[in-house]
């Protein structure tokens, strides 16, 4: 059976871009850009007004022609930046409960399982390592959409413009492409909070529930590199093999 493609374009007729929205890889600043380009004012400020409010008058589907873009990251941070922005800063149920109910918690954290009274797990006993073992066997379909591979975004779709997150350049990339600033959005990515690199080596063996308490405590979380051990590379590497190799085809 075919899947559809997701729905997650936009079309903004001023600068003649149909916008791939792959979550998690800057899409609140490329939408807040592309608005501001159409002339409508944007409080970048307000993420959810930008996203719920303003960027849906602009939805398209796979048939509207135009310059077409999308933005892409190195997996294994962007993965890091879903779980702490949504699973420990700002805990949204959705997000770890597609985790946590799915039939796979008990292939990858059988002994957690086995020992959580009334069938369940809290999502504060586990560690990152842990909900990356356990997001390792869930197909994209039944992840929540911060968790889904970028592939599963790009569709198969061929790009005109590929902008690498990573790269320095990138934002004089957007504006050079869209024809004005760029509008950054930040209040709810974990640049504002993060510690130095190396604050807290060993961070992937963290319980969710401490990095939290840490959290409230003192308004900082680690950095991105002190999540990635050569154990959860190999694990986010495997899971999302088939982002590293449309990345490296495109870029």
């Amino acid at each position: 059976m075919a899947i559809p493609k997701p729905k997650n374009l936009l079309y903004f007729p001023t600068s003649d871009i149909r916008y791939t929205i792959i979550p998690k890889n800057a899409c609140t600043t490329v939408k807040a850009t592309l608005l501001f380009r159409e002339g409508v004012s944007v409080n970048p400020m307000n993420v959810d007004e930008i996203h719920l409010v303003l960027a849906e008058a602009y939805l398209c589907n796979e048939t509207q022609q135009g310059l077409t873009l999308a933005v892409v990251r190195d997996p294994a941070k962007r993965f890091v930046s879903a779980f702490l922005d949504k699973i420990v800063a700002n805990p949204l149920q959705q997000v770890w409960r597609s985790v946590i109910k799915h039939p796979s918690i008990r292939l990858s954290l059988p002994k957690l399982v086995n020992l959580s009274p009334f069938d369940e797990l809290e999502i504060e006993k586990l560690t990152f390592l842990d909900f990356s073992r356990a997001v390792a066997l869930i197909p994209d379909i039944h992840l929540e959409i911060h968790l889904r591979s970028q592939s599963w975004y790009l569709a198969g779709r061929k790009h005109d413009h590929i902008l690498s997150y990573d790269s320095p350049n990138w934002q004089r990339q957007l504006a050079d492409l869209v024809g004005c600033d760029v509008v950054v959005v930040r209040p709810h990515g974990t640049q504002p909070y993060a510690c130095p690199d190396n604050t807290f080596p060993g961070a992937d063996t963290m319980t969710i529930g401490d990095l939290r308490n840490n959290f409230q405590l003192t308004g900082r979380l680690p950095a991105a590199k002190d999540f990635l051990s050569p154990e959860a590379i190999d694990i986010l590497q495997a899971r999302y093999t088939c982002d590293y190799t449309a990345i490296a085809d495109i870029l």
